[in-house]
This record gives structure tokens, C-alpha cells and sequence, in this order.
């Protein structure tokens, strides 16, 4: 039992030398970050070998936008919400996404600013 222990710790101030020599030597460091970079498979300091990660796959399934709620906000001024959201905020933020939710499309488009890609 204290043979193995013995032999975990060794392991353990091996590893840890390891990584300092890397932190600490500017050469070491820029080879490690090239090879982890530029490899397909990241190199463990461990010697475990790891399978390649899964080609990535986008999931464009996300649930439907709400109905439209046009007829019950169109009198609501977009500033005014604001200003509400402003006063939840102070007094209790966390239920601030609940007025969020409720808040008109005319409402989040003021405030909101999309970018298309050029």
C-alpha cells in the first residue's frame, strides 16, 4: 500500500514538473500550443491516447416563435416598456426575464441591433 502510494505521488510530482517546464520555458510553451493547435488530435501530457471529437454538427432544431400578440400591444409605447423593465430591474431582478417575455417584438426591435454579414 505504501508502495503505491509512493508511486502516485511520483507520478504526481512528474506530471507537475511536466507542466511546469511548459509553463515556464517560452520554447516549450510555443512548441506545446503549435502541436495542440495544429494536430488533429490535442497531445496528452498523460500519454493517454484520445479519439478525434466528432466532426461538428449544427442542430437547427429549435421550437416555433410564439404567435404574435399585434392587436394586444400596438398601444404600448416602446419607451414605456423600457422604462418599466428599468423599475423591475431595481426592484427585483430576478423576475425580470418574466417582463422580458411579455414585452412586445416593437419593444426588443428598438433596442436590439442586428448586424448582417457583409
Amino acid at each position: 500500500m505504501l508502495i503505491g502510494q509512493a508511486r502516485k505521488t511520483d507520478a504526481v510530482i512528474e506530471r507537475a514538473r511536466g507542466m511546469e517546464t511548459i509553463l515556464t520555458n517560452p520554447d516549450h510553451l510555443a512548441d506545446y500550443t503549435d502541436r495542440f493547435f495544429t494536430e488533429v488530435v490535442p497531445v496528452d501530457i498523460d500519454g493517454v491516447e484520445t479519439q478525434a471529437p466528432a466532426q461538428y454538427q449544427p442542430n437547427y432544431d429549435m421550437p416555433a416563435p410564439p404567435a404574435s400578440t399585434a392587436g394586444s400591444q400596438q398601444g404600448v409605447n416602446p419607451q414605456q416598456q423600457w422604462q418599466a423593465f428599468g423599475e423591475v430591474m431595481n426592484r427585483s431582478p430576478e423576475n425580470a426575464w418574466r417582463y422580458l417575455s411579455q414585452m412586445g417584438p416593437e419593444a426588443l426591435r428598438s433596442k436590439l441591433l442586428f448586424l448582417e454579414p457583409s
